[in-house]
């Protein structure tokens, strides 16, 4: 019988599902990710397939880093794969690490270097009364790939940027098209955001860098956009319950990029729950050939709490022992 234990988080609303596996193989946190991907695929199923995951259920493996500066070594993963980064994750990471004492909760503040597929984040931990506070993360470099026009539907050939923050999303002005946001509006703009992501796939390059979902921005005030995200694939969308780490790395590329906002700027980023990140662009910064910006990312306050302690487990004689994907959101 196959079980994994598990701690399981939330961070702004949307679930994290920690899993702790020393020694996977591996020069670098990529050949990590291709390893978990080729035979520990059992773990992500396990975890986020139904009847035992859901279609908001998301993970991090946590283990040894590759680098020598990192404290601790994470992979993503949710129904649709294994992916480079997980923003919310990796604050919630932080978070449990200074909470359970993997990491030593000295006052006023602790850091937590994590090593990812997409590089070195690192995460910054309030401490106040031996308990962990407000999260920062200072992400990748983060940037706009490019800009691009893609057909959909009703609305024509609509702007979309390319931005990178840990992972690469289509970013879609919803001023732009008139639109506003709105959970009873939902159905809409999923429909909007598949049909983007599908545009994307079919007309535009994303110079090999996997599309892991699609960004809508809605202007609310100077300093404060929502940034609702779905991701995962066109076929099965997600839709994340926190405003999203690489998310709104990617956002503050965007900004950036459209000149909205500059370095030092603190800007608002509200996810489809209405809870809350804030997010800043630290420095901008060459990346091989592209100009890009360092963003950190913040909870407000605390926002990463544990939800529970349990294992998850495959009878032999389970007819859905390998669990099935998810439906969509």
């Amino acid at each position: 019988m196959l079980s994994v234990s598990y701690v399981e988080l939330h961070n702004a609303g949307m679930p994290i599902r920690l899993v702790f596996v020393p020694g996977i193989p591996g020069r670098s946190m990529a050949e990590k990710k291709e390893y978990c991907r080729s035979r520990l695929d059992w773990i992500r199923r396990l975890l986020t397939y139904e009847p035992r995951g859901s279609s908001n259920s998301y993970g991090a493996l946590i283990t040894e880093p590759s680098r020598s500066e990192a404290a601790f070594g994470a992979l993503f993963f949710d129904s649709s794969g294994w992916h480079d980064m997980c923003g919310h994750a990796s604050m919630g990471f932080a978070c449990y690490a200074v909470r359970s004492g993997l990491v030593e909760p000295s006052e006023p503040e602790v850091e937590v270097p994590l090593d990812t597929p997409a590089g070195l984040v690192r995460l910054r931990v309030e401490v106040s009364g031996h308990t962990p506070r407000r999260v920062r993360m200072v992400n990748v470099p983060s940037y706009v790939l490019s800009e691009a026009r893609v057909g959909v539907g009703s609305y024509g050939r609509i702007r979309v940027h390319l931005a990178y923050g840990g992972n690469l999303y289509a970013v879609v002005d919803l001023d732009e098209l008139g639109l506003e946001w709105g959970l009873s509006r939902l159905p809409e703009l999923v429909s909007l955001a598949v049909e983007v992501w599908r545009g994307v796939l079919k007309e535009v390059g994303t110079e090999g860098v996997e599309l892991y979902g699609v960004r809508l921005s809605k202007r609310v005030s100077r300093s404060c956009y929502y940034g609702v995200l779905l991701f995962g694939s066109p076929s099965r969308p997600l839709l994340d319950r926190s405003p999203s780490g690489t998310g709104s790395s990617a956002h503050l590329a965007y900004l950036h990029h459209l000149g909205e906002v500059g370095v030092g700027d603190e800007v608002e980023f509200v996810s489809a729950v209405n809870t809350v990140f804030t997010g800043r662009i630290l420095e901008e910064v060459e990346y091989g050939s592209r100009r890009a910006v360092v963003p950190e990312i913040s909870t407000v306050d605390r926002g990463c709490y544990v939800t529970g302690y349990a294992t998850a487990v495959k009878e032999p004689d389970d007819p859905l022992g390998d669990g099935v994907p998810p439906l969509p959101l």
